[in-house]
């Protein structure tokens, strides 16, 4: 049984962060404290021996990932980046204001924002939302989004021998949503991974069909 151990960390703080716009697909670059913010994580997981480093291929994941590798008391070289691993897609919405959009989308489900929306009906409804709101239908609704999370899972575990430890730099929602689907004790609806925390995912391949099962063991740590 292949069982992969997979340090998952959201990116430092960005300009989009600071100006509290809507950051999916759309990139801005890391700010003096979201470098700070890396630097940090990568102190904290120096001594950690990874087998292999991963990225999403946006810049500011990129650019987290570099700064940990550089901080890394093990081998130092560049991740491996795929789109797999990118934010959710918010479409239309993409640099908007974040607080206004989802007020808007969460009113008429009776809601006050996406935290509610997922706290009195699911994940899934509240990119399923967001996708009907879009005025072009571009933002990825919940069974996009979770089958590209499926998809880089299944990858990690095709291209890893078991037994490894793996990093992945990558964003608040996409940790966040595998914190709901496989470590829902963390109650992540109530709180957003923070910029530069990491969670600790325990991956294995089932035996007997294709797939996967998971544990979060550690969520949003600092």
């Amino acid at each position: 049984m292949k069982t992969l151990t997979i340090d998952f960390v959201r990116h430092g703080q960005t300009l989009f962060n600071i100006l509290n716009k809507l950051q999916g697909w759309a990139d801005s670059p890391l700010t003096e404290a979201g470098i700070t913010m890396a630097d940090a994580t990568g102190q904290r997981l120096q001594a950690v021996h990874y087998d292999r480093y991963y990225s999403s291929d946006l810049k500011r994941a990129i650019d987290t990932a570099q700064h940990i590798i550089n901080a890394n008391q093990g081998h130092h070289e560049a991740p491996t980046t795929s789109p797999l691993f990118r934010e959710v897609y918010f479409g239309s919405y993409e640099g908007s204001d974040n607080d206004q959009v989802w007020g808007a989308i969460a009113r008429p489900l009776g809601c006050t924002d996406q935290a509610d929306i997922i706290r009195q009906h699911s994940f899934t409804t509240a990119r399923d939302a967001m996708h009907r709101a879009d005025p072009h239908h571009f933002a990825e609704d919940g069974a996009t989004f979770y089958h590209r999370i499926d998809q880089a899972l299944a990858q990690l575990l095709t291209d890893n021998a078991a037994g490894d430890h793996l990093l992945v730099v990558s964003h608040g929602t996409f940790i966040r949503t595998l914190t709901l689907r496989f470590g829902p004790q963390f109650h992540p609806e109530n709180n957003y991974p923070a910029n530069g925390s990491v969670t600790t995912l325990r991956l294995t391949a089932q035996e007997a069909a294709p797939g996967f099962t998971a544990e979060v063991l550690a969520y949003n740590q600092q």
